[in-house]
């Protein structure tokens, strides 16, 4: 733990940066993400909208994933019956991350037509549905699971009104993702108002110094979430200098996929020969993971390479 300094050194990119404003019961963290999320999106040949929503929602696990204290995993996962259908994102400990989305190309491509409008990418990508939080901790563990209907204009709406209800902690958050110098770039911050004894949640309304700390988080802008030379640091002395800022250590962030050739092997040994001879394409069965793109080909009916 340290006082961040009046000109700190610049840390990188694919970093979560957690922070406590000085004498205040609000806490936060900050997420860049460089060379991970162009890694994850471009597994993937997603159009414009499709890769900007997804990499929000790689932003938002973030934040939210790094809360966790135990070794485990968040996925979070959006349904909708709009042109979006799913997207789902694996936040794994101690950072990692990966995720893919699933669409429909005509919609997607009717819906450009008519408009996608900034701040309202659920209603008109996702359209109605929900979005959940599943916190696994293992096979020996049950699995803790919050849900929310996507009732807001951006992901980040949908998770601030999961974050009120289920942590019961007023919450602020703020995604932006953006192509800088042709590469995808993302960045969130979020503060939450923090419980402190002797004083109810219900009076958060009049807390000036909440009501300030969130204000001056909403002040951020697309830009500088997403701009290569600002540092978090940087962006957090620019909010909070006047009341002081604490940052912590870093969590560095890294692209995972579980996928392999024995794990498919194994689920596609569950299935009978003729159920796999309905799945032979072109004399091979094609297994393509949705997460890294990798394929593997197997050989029917045994499915072994």
């Amino acid at each position: 733990m340290s006082s961040m300094p009046l000109a700190p050194a610049p840390r990188g990119d694919d970093l979560i940066l957690p922070f406590q404003i000085e004498g205040q019961d609000v806490r936060g963290r900050v997420v860049r993400l460089g060379p991970v999320v162009a890694d994850i999106l471009g597994k993937h040949d997603y159009p414009e909208g499709i890769g900007s929503l997804l990499a929000h929602a790689l932003t938002l696990t973030a934040l939210l994933g790094s809360s966790i204290k135990f070794e485990g995993k968040l996925t979070m996962q959006a349904k909708g019956d709009g042109a979006v259908k799913t997207i789902v994102v694996d936040y794994r400990t101690p950072g990692e991350l990966r995720g893919w989305v699933a669409f429909d190309a005509e919609l997607y491509a009717a819906a450009v037509e008519r408009g996608v409008d900034p701040g309202r990418e659920v209603p008109q990508l996702l359209g109605g549905g929900y979005l959940a939080f599943t916190i696994d901790q293992g096979p020996d563990t049950e699995r803790y699971q919050g849900i929310v209907g996507l009732e807001g204009g951006t992901l980040a709406e949908c998770a601030q009104r999961y974050l009120d209800d289920s942590e019961q902690l007023p919450s602020a958050v703020k995604l932006s993702a953006a192509r800088v110098d042709g590469h995808w770039r993302a960045g969130g911050i979020m503060v939450q108002h923090l419980a402190s004894a002797g004083r109810q949640h219900g009076d958060d309304d009049d807390d000036d110094t909440w009501r300030e700390a969130a204000i001056l988080m909403a002040s951020t802008s697309d830009a500088e979430l997403v701009a290569a030379d600002v540092t978090s640091e940087q962006l957090l002395f620019r909010l909070y200098h006047e009341r002081g800022v604490r940052v912590f250590e870093t969590i560095p962030l890294n692209v995972f996929c579980q996928c392999s050739r024995e794990r498919i092997e194994g689920v596609l040994s569950q299935f009978s020969a003729e159920e796999m001879a309905d799945m032979v394409v072109n004399g091979k069965i094609e297994v393509t993971c949705e997460f890294c793109s990798t394929r593997y080909d197997f050989d029917p009916p045994t499915a072994s390479a």
